[in-house]
């Protein structure tokens, strides 16, 4: 993405914020999915 927004003369950092916190969101989710299946023993 930031190399997009620098082609097109526009701020890398407006492009890439967003997208590094719905990455670490849908990470974020993952993991506490993952913990919670084991916790709860689930297959």
């Amino acid at each position: 993405m930031p190399l997009i927004a620098r082609a097109i003369g526009a701020d890398p950092a407006v492009f890439s914020n967003p997208f590094i916190s719905t990455f670490v969101d849908a990470a974020g989710l993952v993991v506490y999915f993952l913990i919670a299946r084991a916790m709860l023993g689930l297959a």
